[in-house]
């Protein structure tokens, strides 16, 4: 069977490269016999490899699930309940979209996200978002659209009783992926068969139900770890509340361990309100926070809006373990989250917000990385999106946001959050927020969401190849 147009282009590179690499080796013994034996040693020969301009790709979360079909049977496969909206973005001529194909577990239709090739490797990004309300499943969800990668951190998910959390991993490439999740919850690590060599098919998403694992668990954070093929991995939470739908909403991936950690664009409304009936202790916001190290960690949680207005709370996190901070008669607003520590740790928020069916939503709200100095976004369809600008530097970013013909400038202070309405479903530019964290959140009469802004995509660059 003949490699795929994608398989080919993965492996140019590194054949050119290898390829070249002979040749010179090649060419430097000759060389060696007619000028190595002088008593000043010659410069080894080189040559400068190019690599090939690549299609750029990213994955988007899917569709809304529940284990179950249409009809309410077969409860071990998991089924689309409704379609997400995809907004896209590209520094390229077009994005094209396809749909990876779902396993014997279902899938949610995840949308695979390309930007062909031209003279250099283009950007792409997008986001999707997505109301639902089928049922006992009913509420906002968003998500950012991601790289594939060997590894992610899921902060968030639930098994307690009405509580589904289903992990899809999402394998783009043209080869098998096996995944390891690793588990960890209020009382350490998770110990469970089925947790290692999940074997994903190649352009296919599995469901895994977190449930399969650990039951009655209000706190988890999965570690997604893969070899061979690349995953983009995501996980849905969905809420009933004692029979009644208490929320859905998708988290997105967040920031590998470290000693700063941001969270922007987390949406707080309603708190006290959201709080009230039977089976509502987890509808209290919280920071949730995992150290995977073997230390303690001593953490200080900066709270701020873009009103200039915040506080601070202290915190320690047992290593191994789970540990959910609450966040108490905090205002409605939107804020920006920084978490620093003495260990390395994984950071999320979550809160719950009224809707206008007496009902509560679900937001989860992941850390995000720093961005470069140009980065491109799109924002799926919602009610009321806000974007966040937080700026951990020193000095004082001056950004620029592009829309179309349309620009706004925003300065965001050191150690500040700026917040400010951006449109839906158009490509966003942002030029000068090198080293600044971004997100989008959502509120609304149907709910709260929310997704970080991913940096740009890392680009081969030109390499030096000796003997």
């Amino acid at each position: 069977m003949s490699a795929s147009p994608r398989s080919v282009r993965r492996w140019v590179v590194r054949g050119t490269a290898t390829a070249v690499a002979v040749v010179v080796a090649a060419g430097a013994v000759t060389a060696a016999h007619a000028i190595g034996t002088e008593s000043t040693p010659a410069r080894p020969a080189g040559r400068t490899v190019t690599p090939v301009p690549a299609d750029a790709e990213r994955v988007c979360a899917g569709s809304a699930l529940r284990l179950s079909d249409d009809s309410g049977n077969d409860a071990t496969t998991a089924s689309t309940v409704g379609s997400a909206t995809v907004a896209t973005a590209t520094t390229g001529s077009t994005v094209d979209r396809s749909t990876l194909g779902s396993s014997t577990s279902g899938g949610s239709a995840p949308q695979l996200l390309t930007a062909p090739a031209g003279r250099t490797t283009p950007q792409v990004a997008g986001s999707s978002a997505q109301t639902v309300s089928s049922g006992d499943l009913v509420g906002f969800g968003a998500a950012s659209c991601d790289d594939p990668g060997q590894s992610t951190w899921l902060v968030g998910g639930s098994t307690e009783t009405g509580r589904t959390s289903l992990v899809t991993l999402s394998n783009p490439t043209d080869v098998n992926a096996t995944v390891d999740l690793a588990v960890y919850d209020a009382s350490g690590t998770v110990t469970a068969p089925g947790t290692t060599g999940i074997v994903v098919a190649p352009n296919t998403q599995k469901v895994v139900p977190l449930s399969g694992f650990v039951s009655g668990q209000g706190s988890t954070v999965v570690h997604v770890t893969s070899t061979g093929g690349q995953i983009v991995a995501h996980m849905q939470e969905s809420i009933v509340r004692t029979l009644v739908p208490g929320g859905y909403d998708v988290v997105s991936g967040g920031a590998a361990p470290s000693t700063s950690q941001i969270i922007p664009a987390v949406v707080l409304r309603g708190a006290q309100e959201a709080q009230r009936g039977d089976d509502a202790a987890d509808a209290a916001p919280i920071v949730r926070l995992f150290v995977p190290g073997d230390e303690a960690a001593r953490v200080t949680l900066g709270i701020t809006t873009a009103d200039g207005g915040g506080s601070t709370v202290n915190a320690t996190a047992e290593p191994g373990v789970v540990t959910d901070v609450a966040l108490d008669d905090f205002p409605d607003g939107r804020y920006s989250f920084t978490v620093t520590s003495t260990q390395p740790l994984v950071a999320g928020a979550r809160t719950t917000a009224p809707t206008d069916d007496d009902r509560t939503d679900l937001g989860w709200f992941a850390s995000a990385e720093p961005l470069g100095d140009d980065a491109i976004t799109a924002v799926a369809p919602g009610r009321d999106p806000e974007l966040s600008l937080v700026n951990p530097t020193r000095s004082d970013a001056q950004v620029t946001i592009r829309s179309g013909d349309r620009e706004q400038e925003v300065t965001v202070a050191s150690g500040a959050t700026a917040t400010v309405s951006v449109p839906t479903s158009t490509q966003l530019e942002l030029v000068g927020a090198a080293g600044l964290v971004a997100g989008v959140g959502y509120d609304g009469s149907d709910g709260i969401g929310g997704f970080p802004v991913r940096p740009a995509t890392d680009v081969s660059t030109p390499l030096r190849v000796y003997p």
